[in-house]
């Protein structure tokens, strides 16, 4: 591999690592918010998301993107000093659309409230606002420092993010549990904008440090030409808006669940308080398990920009394919296993993680829509690494078109399929799966067409199918008989370590993971030795 492959694939396993333990962090957050709260609590709590993100995908989708690779495309001609003006110039739009979407926000935190049939959700709506303004500057940042493919700032505010979001956030939650659960739901909300604005002070701090080193790459590149604003603005939309629309699709596809969910259970005979905790169970508990692997995948999306970027600015078609089919390698060792995993072990992991906050029926039910999702964790996954493959490579329509299609036969299918009895919050669920099936099917194909990836098709397909197949039978297996003689929680757990060790076991002795790769992986250096002494490579 080139440096700029291994730099790659390094920025991609630190995004990664910091996103697992975010995620982590955030299952810890739910857990005892959930605790807190209840079903009925973590409803009003998820309210708020839907509204929230499409706002949010606004300043966190489209423009750091596009920061990111216009940034990486002037560093690799040395233009230094273009790089800075394009953060310039995306920090000034991007403080406008953070004081808009707050005001967007707090003017219809009300209509939306009643619209989704949770009129005491105001509340939270209101005091989650600020954090979209706190976002927006931190997404400037993160864009440029991406772009420079430095990933640790990325990395480090996430993590300080969530470690702010759960102490501030259970402990207002706690504190204003005794007026209503909608208001221990909006304390935790508060929690959010508080860890934002937290981040945002890191992130300052660390652009300060690095002030020094910026003024002299700049002062070194004094002789490129010097765009105009205009004219940086006009590249930065052109590459932003595709983006922002695309990602704005399940945001407000979310949101009409939130609106056709309880609706349309109530309307069909179904009480009101079994509708709420049923969105709860799936909004809150479902959905934070099912965004963990994604997490992984997100990872490489926000790494693959600038540096298939880089490639195409270079004009080298070989490298652009070579970075494509190690992301999309890496999008199948990351999805395949975590899709298995999580529908074998769907209910005990529900069991494991919520059964002091939810009911035996709700367990059971958040056990099934966990088992639909989990087949969606792999199309997700594909899904994220092809749309960060065909961004770099000047493709960023396209993603959007393959989003918006799925989208579109989720939300007749989840309307039809809700309405049945039999099927309900079921029916959702179904229609997300689906969703994410269709775009990868058509986000696999434009990367095909476009990048031609050059795809090894035993150690970049087959080896990572028979990997998955030996870790599933050993997790389904294992849990079967730990669970006939010992409690749930160390059965899931043990499960879970010796399934991830046989996984890890297969990937080299099918060639799935090759000496070559380990080299560009945090620590794969001694996890090479290792191997080696174990007599575990295939040669």
């Amino acid at each position: 591999m080139s440096k700029g492959q291994k730099s790659f694939v390094k920025g991609a396993a630190i995004l990664g690592i910091a996103g697992l333990i975010v995620k982590i962090i955030g299952a810890v957050f739910r857990i005892p918010l959930n605790n807190i709260i209840g079903s009925g609590g973590m409803a009003y709590y998820h309210v708020a998301y839907p509204i929230y993100t499409a706002l949010l995908v606004i300043s966190t989708a489209g423009l750091p993107t596009a920061i990111s690779r216009m940034v990486s495309e002037r560093v690799t001609i040395g233009d230094y000093r273009g790089a800075h003006r394009v953060f310039q110039t995306a920090f000034k739009w991007l403080f406008i659309i953070g004081v808009a979407t707050t005001v967007l926000m707090l003017a219809f935190s009300g209509l939306y409230a009643r619209l989704s049939a949770y009129p005491d959700a105001v509340p939270g709506l209101l005091l989650l606002a600020p954090s979209l303004f706190f976002v927006s500057i931190l997404s400037a940042y993160r864009g440029y420092f991406q772009g420079l493919q430095m990933m640790s700032p990325t990395a480090i505010t996430q993590l300080v993010e969530q470690v702010i979001k759960l102490g501030a956030g259970l402990l207002l939650a706690w504190l204003w549990l005794p007026q209503g659960v909608q208001y221990g739901a909006a304390g935790a909300l508060l929690g959010i904008s508080i860890s934002e604005l937290c981040a945002l002070v890191v992130v300052i701090i660390m652009y300060n440090r690095k002030k020094r080193e910026i003024k002299d790459n700049r002062r070194r590149s004094a002789s490129f030409p010097v765009a105009s604003s205009k004219a940086l603005t006009s590249e930065l939309f052109r590459i932003a808006i595709p983006i922002i629309i695309g990602g704005s699709v399940m945001p407000l596809v979310a949101a009409l669940d939130t609106l056709m969910v309880k609706n349309i259970m109530i309307s069909t005979g179904f009480t009101e308080k079994f509708a709420e905790s049923s969105y709860g169970v799936l909004s809150g508990g479902v959905n934070s398990l099912i965004n963990m692997p994604a997490v992984l995948s997100q990872a490489l999306c926000m790494s693959l920009v600038p540096a298939i970027s880089e490639a195409r600015i270079q004009n080298k078609p070989g490298m652009v394919s070579g970075r494509s089919a190690m992301g999309f390698k890496l999008a199948l060792l990351v999805g395949l296993p975590s899709a298995v995993g999580m529908y074998i072990l769907a209910e005990p992991i529900m069991r494991l993680l919520y059964s002091s906050g939810y009911t035996q029926e709700e367990l059971l039910l958040g056990g099934q829509l966990l088992r639909i999702l989990a087949i969606g964790i792999l199309f997700l996954s594909l899904v994220q690494t092809m749309t960060g493959i065909l961004q770099g490579a000047g493709h960023q329509n396209r993603p959007v078109s393959n989003l918006m299609i799925g989208a579109a036969v989720k939300v007749v299918l989840s309307f039809l399929l809700i309405r049945n009895p039999d099927l309900n919050v079921r029916g959702a669920a179904i229609g997300t799966a689906v969703c994410y099936g269709i775009a990868a099917v058509l986000d696999v194909i434009s990367v095909v067409r476009r990048t031609k990836p050059d795809i090894r098709f035993l150690s970049g397909f087959v080896a990572p199918i028979i990997s998955t197949a030996a870790m599933g039978a050993a997790t389904y297996f294992l849990y079967q008989r730990l669970s006939a003689s010992h409690g749930n929680t160390p059965s899931v757990l043990v499960t879970i370590l010796a399934a991830l060790l046989v996984y890890v076991v297969m990937l080299f002795l099918t060639g799935a993971l090759r000496r070559e790769d380990m080299e560009y992986i945090p620590g794969g250096g001694k996890i090479t030795r290792l191997m080696t002494r174990l007599k575990l490579w295939r040669q």
